[in-house]
């Protein structure tokens, strides 16, 4: 590693160590790693001979790690850096790593998303803070797009200050490449720019290991262009490992119709319907907890407006458990009359749940259980449901061998590996569901009787191999 960065490495720990996490929390900061900031710069483009200097753009610039490793990667050949910087303290720090390097560069300090300046750059690198960004923040009427956290705001100020040729880095989250939060930033950024380039990490946890950022991390170039014929997509488990590139036909990897960016193409299969298509409607359970504390009961009360509260955790072993000593209240009171309360319950009947939330070492994403109802049940935020009514109506679902079939279907490792590859979130929401790819029902019901507790995953791919 070069000196310069070696010596802006060490700043950043000092920083670091002498940063509490509440104000590191507070401004959603997460100080780049040298080796991170190297393979960053290194997805930017060599000069051309008609490009003797360029002009660059850091936003969120922090203690100067990316400038310094950009200013590393051309060979002293900018022109001029300027760079945006919200936190008075790593604006100082910045300044002086900036002088004793000898970085040509003009400062800041203030928000990039109002105060970055209106000039065009042939690069700009970022890595920004990761935080939601209110619908009605006053700072949304000033970006390209609306954006529903903090790091699309900024990739989409910095997109916008890109001259012709010019390339874009953001070091983000992966969650901006699909879902309905981030539709209208794909919306900007792919109709506007062309997506070159992206690397993966295969770690949550090491790339910002030392400032405990638990996220699905990775590098994305964007150019200003036409959209180019291939991009590379390439990966490394963590921040020092050894890189593998892969380049694919942008075909293959952005879908224009539903605004979705994969990490790979999607496996060749014969399904062309989705859970949507076929007439399933997902849906997120309806009652929150703590907003209904006087309305949920570990132990069941007396009288019969109660009725089974059903969590993730009701299914331990695959299969409704209820009611189950674990923590959670088990009965929900809806009195007759209170129309409110009683339309938080769905009717008897076949179902499936999915599970919104997965932990990272769980084998699958995608986590589906057939439920059948005898009676009225209330569904918890924290679950999905698949049912075959609207999003104002739930229907119940024709059959259980259905509700078998899906939650087959559902566990499959294909499925597991196709929402892999739209999504870097531990989060299945219901619109995730709609777009999932899925047989034909009769086919589904087909195959449900053979769904069992305890099934082995390749049993479950075995059932599943004809429909791909």
């Amino acid at each position: 590693m070069a000196s310069v960065l070696q010596q802006a490495a060490q700043t950043r720990t000092h920083v670091i160590q002498a940063t509490s996490d509440e104000k590191r929390n507070a401004l959603a900061q997460h100080l780049t790693p040298a080796e991170t900031a190297k393979l960053a710069v290194s997805m930017f483009s060599e000069l051309g001979s008609d490009q003797a200097f360029i002009r660059c753009l850091d936003l969120g610039a922090g203690t100067g790690m990316l400038s310094i490793a950009l200013y590393d990667r051309y060979d002293g050949r900018i022109e001029q850096l300027d760079a945006v910087e919200a936190d008075p303290v790593l604006a100082t720090i910045f300044e002086a790593e900036m002088a004793s390097v000898g970085v040509p560069h003009e400062l800041t300090q203030g928000d990039a998303l109002i105060a970055t300046p209106d000039a065009a750059y042939d690069r700009v690198i970022l890595n920004p803070p990761y935080k939601k960004m209110a619908a009605n923040d006053p700072r949304q009427d000033a970006l390209p797009c609306k954006s529903a956290n903090l790091y699309a705001a900024f990739i989409a100020v910095g997109l916008s200050r890109l001259a012709d040729n010019g390339e874009l880095v953001a070091i983000v989250p992966r969650s901006w490449t699909n879902g309905g939060y981030f539709e209208p930033f794909r919306r900007y950024a792919l109709s506007s720019y062309s997506l070159d380039a992206i690397h993966v990490y295969g770690s949550r946890t090491e790339v910002f290991s030392d400032t405990k950022v638990l996220q699905e991390t990775m590098l994305v170039k964007f150019s200003k262009r036409k959209q180019v014929e291939e991009i590379e997509v390439s990966q490394s488990m963590g921040k020092s490992d050894g890189v593998t590139r892969t380049r694919y036909s942008s075909q293959d990897l952005i879908d224009p119709f539903g605004l979705v960016v994969r990490i790979t193409p999607q496996d060749g299969s014969k399904l062309e319907e989705t859970v949507c298509s076929l007439g399933l409607c997902p849906s997120t359970g309806k009652v929150v907890d703590f907003r209904n504390r006087e309305r949920i009961f570990e132990e069941k009360p007396e009288g019969n407006d109660v009725y089974p509260m059903i969590y993730a955790g009701n299914f331990p072993k695959g299969v409704l458990e209820h009611p189950l000593r674990m923590g959670k209240p088990q009965w929900y009171k809806a009195e007759a009359g209170n129309v409110k309360a009683l339309k938080q319950l769905i009717k008897p009947g076949p179902y499936v749940v999915v599970k919104r939330f997965s932990a990272k070492e769980e084998k699958r994403r995608v986590v589906a259980r057939p439920l059948v109802l005898c009676t009225e049940a209330a569904i918890e935020n924290h679950l999905n449901f698949i049912h075959a009514g609207t999003p104002r109506g739930v229907v119940p679902l024709r059959s259980v061998e259905l509700a078998q079939g899906i939650s087959l279907w559902l566990n499959s490792t294909y499925l597991d590996r196709w929402f892999r590859g739209v999504s870097g979130s531990t989060q299945v929401n219901a619109r995730d569901i709609k777009a999932m790819p899925c047989p034909q029902l009769n086919d589904l019901e087909r195959i449900g009787p053979r769904w069992r507790i305890g099934m082995e995953q390749g049993e479950i791919d075995e059932i599943c191999k004809t429909f791909i």
